[in-house]
């Protein structure tokens, strides 16, 4: 009786420790999420990666990978970065941002985008017996206008000065073709009145010197 009873004692002090222990067990559970569409980015500049826990904890204590493939991107393992296993292609070039780190947000960043870069990414986080992974898809083109504001103001206003001098080079070539033209129908018309002018005879042709009072007979007879 003794041992049934201290069996009972045991039992009834182990259950309320369990049952405190299943919600704690519980938590541990987590899904990971990405962005709902394909990040953009262009050749030389940063690219950003979101990634993060649900429901919110912390991740500080967790492994979490980066993968392209079957290529390690970025590792993060016993609360620091590990270089050992990233591929060459990604080395001196990402970075993980833990501000967030202890609500679960790991964003990879990675430097000087390249297109070889382009490509589905996976975030994988791991804790003890539980892990999964989101896909993240990476979109990298040529230097988009649309991250630097500044640069449609200069676009438009270079667009607007060729426009200009376009507009200033047009009017002097209609100028030029239009001087060219009537110069042209000038000539013409001085060509026309030229072939319908009646040419002088020899005979009629006048004497240079009679109009200072002086013939031609009258040089003769001075020689």
């Amino acid at each position: 009786m003794e041992l049934i009873g201290l069996s009972c004692h045991l039992f009834s002090f182990l259950v309320p420790i369990l049952f405190l222990e299943i919600p704690t067990l519980a938590s541990g559970k987590f899904s990971v999420i990405g962005p709902t569409g394909p990040i953009q980015a262009s050749v030389g500049e940063v690219a950003e990666l979101p990634c993060y826990l649900s429901p919110t904890q912390s991740a500080e204590h967790m492994g979490v990978v980066w993968f392209q493939s079957t290529r390690v991107v970025h590792l993060y393992q016993d609360g620091e970065d590990q270089f050992g296993d990233q591929d060459p292609n990604y080395q001196g070039r990402t970075e993980l941002v833990r501000d967030s780190i202890s609500s679960g947000n790991v964003t990879l960043k990675i430097r000087d985008m390249r297109f070889l870069d382009e490509g589905s990414y996976k975030c994988h986080f791991e804790n003890g017996f539980n892990q999964d992974e989101a896909d993240v898809m990476l979109k990298v083109s040529e230097y988009l206008i649309r991250n630097s504001p500044w640069l449609w103001e200069i676009s438009g206003i270079l667009v607007v000065s060729w426009a200009f001098e376009i507009g200033i080079a047009m009017y002097f070539l209609w100028i030029l073709l239009r001087c060219q033209g009537l110069c042209c129908c000038q000539n013409q018309r001085l060509l026309l009145g030229s072939e319908r002018s009646p040419k002088p005879s020899p005979q009629s042709s006048v004497d240079p010197m009679a109009g200072c009072g002086i013939t031609q007979a009258a040089l003769e007879d001075g020689l």
